[in-house]
């Protein structure tokens, strides 16, 4: 049976949840302040946990920090309620660890769906199933993103999963800065909303090459708010370019970077209120790696990869140079991550495959990439 934790210091509140919970056939413990909380989730290890802001002893924050530095339930998806339902509260809850964020007075309905989405996506991860035996699988029913390339699709039934945060890997020229443009092109031709934070690449050379595989200019989509590029390439000249919204000023800085995504996402509607969801692509974080200490780098990416459910099911890319950093920084970065695309070469030919995926059944195995032929 699944167990949820409820963490609330109001009574009412504490109670109502419990019994929306109960009656859908969930096993409920509650705490009534934060150190109790944590006492709590470390002896019953629940499947969720349901946290108030402030609360006597430790705030929900604090819970979630707690909670995520402990191995043993370091994992947990996390929901924050709260009367307390600013920006800031809202991004200092994500960066603690947060998954999703409901603020008071809450509806019922919509709580249950935000548990059950998080119970989803969390849940244990499914035997993988060998290719021969698929057809006698029971069909995985998940909401899934085209990848662009049809043989990676097959091999993770269907696409990435809606929402999921995934790391994409190779060598430099192995095909991952088209495959993350085809991602886009995917996404647009389907009218979903689209974020490209260019690292690596100036944003008009992406768009040019863009427009080549799009029916609607460019231009056009990111008139009709369907697209936004954010400007982190030009930072070296110290003078983005006037034409470019959103870009960076002066040195290459992480809060003013998050700030500017943050402004770019709000005009597609990948936030919090709006929930319209979307693709996000970072090219690339060998940048930032490279110019920032890894505990920052896993802040930045964590606070965008928790932003993924709470913005409507954002998918999101973060392309990487392989060899860029050693495998333990690499592992950690890994652990942020949903799943990993790895590109690669064999005998000159260029090949792609899903070499992990958390939450989801996948095959691993080396395919052609189209892209690069």
């Amino acid at each position: 049976m699944t167990k949820i934790l409820i963490a609330d210091d109001e009574y009412h509140v504490l109670m109502l949840t419990e019994m929306v919970f109960k009656d859908i056939g969930m096993d409920v413990v509650t705490a009534s302040d934060g150190d109790e909380a944590i006492e709590v989730a470390l002896r019953e290890r629940p499947d969720l946990i349901i946290t108030d802001i402030i609360m006597p002893k430790k705030t929900g924050f604090e819970v979630c920090k707690a909670v995520r530095s402990h191995p043993d339930i370091a994992e947990t998806p996390i929901i924050i309620i709260s009367a307390l339902g600013d920006e800031y509260n809202k991004l200092t809850g994500f960066e603690e660890g947060a998954d999703d964020f409901v603020t008071k007075p809450f509806n019922i309905e919509e709580l249950k769906a935000r548990a059950k989405a998080l119970l989803f996506r969390f849940r244990p991860k499914p035997e993988i199933v060998a290719p021969r035996e698929r057809d006698m699988a029971e069909p995985v029913n998940i909401d899934t993103v085209s990848t662009g390339i049809g043989s990676l699709d097959e091999a993770l039934y269907g696409g990435l999963p809606k929402g999921s945060n995934i790391l994409v890997i190779g060598p430099v020229g192995s095909g991952k800065s088209t495959f993350a443009r085809q991602f886009m092109v995917s996404g647009l031709q389907r009218s979903e909303r689209c974020l490209f934070v260019a690292l690596d690449d100036n944003p008009q050379q992406v768009r040019r090459i863009m427009d080549k595989d799009l029916k609607t200019t460019v231009t056009e989509l990111e008139s009709l708010c369907l697209l936004r590029f954010v400007d982190a390439y030009s930072w070296s000249t110290f003078s983005a370019p006037e034409s470019e919204r959103f870009a960076l000023n002066g040195m290459l800085e992480l809060n003013q970077l998050a700030g500017i995504i943050s402004d770019a996402s709000f005009e597609l509607g990948q936030t919090v209120q709006s929930k319209l969801g979307g693709r996000r692509v970072v090219d690339s974080i060998s940048s930032l790696l490279i110019n920032f200490d890894l505990p920052s780098v896993q802040r930045f990416l964590s606070q965008i990869a928790r932003t993924a459910i709470s913005f409507g099911g954002v998918t999101t890319l973060f392309l990487m140079e392989e060899g860029t950093v050693p495998d333990q920084t690499l592992n950690n970065i890994k652990y942020l991550m949903d799943g990993v695309v790895e590109f690669g070469q064999n005998d000159g030919e260029f090949q792609v495959r899903a070499s992990s995926m958390k939450w989801t059944p996948h095959i691993n195995r080396w395919n052609r990439n189209p892209l690069t032929h």
